[in-house]
């Protein structure tokens, strides 16, 4: 099992890349992320997700949380919601491999980057 302190450098180091690797920003300067996580099946999803939830306070990332509750319909929503709110880059875990050509030429077409994220 991964240890938490390993869970929020791997957080830190996306929060990090993501700092990096975005254009356009806020008036503020802040990134806006939006992240869709699969859920909270397990204690390793759930320390995931505080670990992003804490790496992008400390690097002052606006983050913009949706759980998708095992489902691919409510990542797509979240991912077409983040779009419509113009973030500046997308993160998620898929819960599936498939279906998600659309919506990721979606997010292309609007110049928004997107990070695939798991273990």
């Amino acid at each position: 099992m991964i240890s938490t302190r390993r869970l929020a450098t791997l957080a830190l180091a996306l929060g990090l890349l993501l700092v990096g690797a975005c254009g356009k920003q806020q008036k503020d300067d802040r990134i806006v992320l939006g992240f869709s996580q699969i859920g909270a099946e397990s204690e390793w999803r759930t320390a995931n997700t505080e670990s992003i939830k804490s790496a992008a306070t400390t690097s002052n990332i606006d983050l913009r949380f949706a759980d998708a509750q095992q489902k691919q319909e409510n990542q797509i929503k979240a991912l077409r919601s983040f779009i419509a709110q113009k973030v500046d880059v997308i993160a998620f875990s898929p819960v599936v491999e498939t279906g998600w050509e659309t919506v990721l030429k979606e997010a292309k077409n609007a110049g928004i980057p997107v990070i695939l994220t798991d273990r």
